[in-house]
């Protein structure tokens, strides 16, 4: 294609790299876009992100920051888009610190306003370091500029919340996101019954599962097996089997894990209570 008299456009291409991008084939992107520049084909907004942000998943934060300089060389506007690769590209080498400085530039040097995507990323990047406190002041900060948390923005928080035993303020968020007429998935409710398992309360956790069957949202294998597990730690052999048994009722085909886990449940308390007799 590069070879022809009469090349084609830059959409065109942005189009092919977009293909690659969705492949992973980073470095095919680089070295097609490298070659587009020899033939004289001038790069756009879209071909620079796609660059920008092929670079951030090979780790190359230095050449993605560098892709900046392209934009005001060739006079274009840096849009939400082109930071919220960037400070993806940070969340994703765990430099959260770094992410967050350039969303503070981002913000204090009027460039463009964060949009729901630059929010929910470098919250997501301060669960993943455990700074739930920055994550949920942030969250706060989201709503004031009046930018709208999604399910997304939502689960990440109480998944980060429910990890770190702190249950009470995730059910807390997880009302307020219902609040706000934003409908739990199966990754919210995951994360809550993970929580509340994590603590032993498999009370809730039972209570959890039944209402998100009656909001038509089906559990998965991982879910009854977290259930599973929590029943099993407190020893409860029976309700564990019952579990099991609402998984097969429900079409579920449990696998060895869920199995596995009920023998040795129930081997261990076997044995604990014939050393009490």
């Amino acid at each position: 294609m590069l070879h022809r008299r009469h090349l084609p456009s830059v959409v065109r291409f942005t189009h092919i790299l977009g293909q690659l991008v969705k492949l992973k084939q980073f470095e095919a992107v680089l070295s097609l876009n490298r070659q587009m520049g020899l033939v004289g084909i001038a790069s756009d907004a879209y071909t620079l992100n796609i660059t920008m942000n092929c670079y951030c998943h090979l780790n190359q934060m230095e050449y993605a920051l560098s892709v900046l300089a392209h934009f005001f060389k060739l006079g274009l506007r840096i849009t939400v888009p082109t930071f919220n690769t960037l400070i993806h590209g940070f969340v994703l080498r765990n430099r959260v610190a770094d992410a967050a400085r350039l969303f503070d530039k981002m913000v204090v040097g009027g460039h463009c306003q964060p949009n729901v995507v630059t929010f929910s990323t470098l919250i997501k990047g301060f669960c993943a370091i455990g700074n739930n406190t920055a994550a949920i002041q942030l969250l706060g900060k989201m709503e004031a500029n009046g930018c709208e948390p999604n399910i997304f923005t939502y689960s990440t928080i109480i998944d980060s919340l429910g990890k770190d035993t702190l249950v009470d303020q995730a059910k807390n968020l997880f009302a307020e996101m219902i609040g706000r007429g934003i409908a739990p998935n199966i990754v919210t409710y995951t994360s809550l019954i993970q929580g509340v398992c994590n603590i032993g309360n498999w009370k809730e956790a039972t209570r959890l599962l039944n209402e998100m069957a009656s909001q038509g949202i089906f559990p998965d294998v991982f879910i009854f097996s977290v259930l599973i597990d929590a029943l099993c730690k407190e020893g409860r052999v029976v309700e564990a089997k019952s579990v099991v048994q609402i998984m097969v009722q429900r079409g579920i085909e449990p696998d060895t894990v869920p199995l596995w886990m009920v023998t040795v449940c129930e081997e261990k308390w076997t044995r604990r209570n014939e050393c009490l007799i």
